[in-house]
């Protein structure tokens, strides 16, 4: 069998693995209301103070704020996703349905984060829309600031994705990985950016939390960050916790 038919394979059992327990479902429908019903409150405020409103705003700057929510909820997501077969000792009868570790490894990496992903872009979108219709006639909802919006979006979460993926994959629980991640992410880069130390605003820099900041809010502990240093940095943490939950899948026994 070709690696492309089991690879397909793999792929619709991974899918069916995330839909078919009731995390998923919950998952789905916590992330959904925090992230809408944030933009529903930011609407709200912007119908409520018109006047702090500039000419040409904007929806998709005030459906920002968001992302953020978006981005814990998907990567916490993601974590569950790959940790849930460790944790149940399912995993034996999946690789035994995979043996191929290798493909396995692709298939959950690659269902998890576009699953996630999508699911992220498509409620900020939502929370947009909503921001679009609470806010004055005079905030729009420009095509082009939408795709400059959402690629940015698109890049936090799924570098975020790929990253809970890894961590989950690494540690093989679900209560390390998301304290890892949500370190990473959240509390790592703020906590050391507040260190009187000339090393700390360039080490706060370098955590993927840092990255997705600046890529949301346009604002990071250094002044001469930009979009690409941004990217890059989240690649690379997504990259690294990739390949070290790869490296453990594909080496180390199942069991353990």
């Amino acid at each position: 069998m070709s690696t492309a038919t089991v690879l397909a394979r793999a792929s619709r059992a991974e899918w069916g693995r995330i839909w078919s327990v009731r995390s998923s479902w919950v998952f789905t429908g916590l992330i959904s209301c925090a992230v809408v019903g944030l933009g529903l409150l930011v609407g709200i405020d912007v119908a409520n103070n018109p006047e702090s409103v500039p000419v040409g705003a904007s929806a998709w700057e005030g459906a920002r704020f968001t992302a953020m929510f978006a981005l814990f909820g998907t990567v916490a997501m993601a974590v569950v996703t790959s940790t849930a077969d460790h944790g149940t000792g399912a995993i034996v009868p999946t690789l035994q349905w995979t043996p191929r570790r290798g493909v396995l490894l692709a298939a959950r990496a690659l269902v998890i984060a576009l699953t996630v992903t999508t699911l992220g872009v498509v409620l900020v979108v939502a929370a947009s829309v909503v921001v679009r219709t609470l806010a004055p006639p005079r905030v729009g909802l420009p095509f082009g600031d939408g795709l400059r919006s959402m690629g940015d979006i698109v890049v936090v979460l799924g570098c975020g994705a790929l990253l809970g993926i890894g961590l989950g994959l690494a540690t093989r629980s679900t209560a390390a990985a998301l304290v890892l991640a949500i370190a990473l992410l959240l509390v790592l880069p703020l906590l050391v950016a507040q260190l009187p130390f000339d090393w700390a605003a360039t080490t706060s820099a370098r955590l993927p939390g840092s990255g997705a900041l600046f890529l949301i809010f346009g604002e990071g502990p250094l002044d001469d960050m930009t979009v690409t240093s941004a990217r890059l940095t989240l690649a690379a943490w997504a990259l690294g916790a990739l390949t070290a939950g790869g490296w453990r899948l594909l080496r180390s026994d199942a069991g353990h």
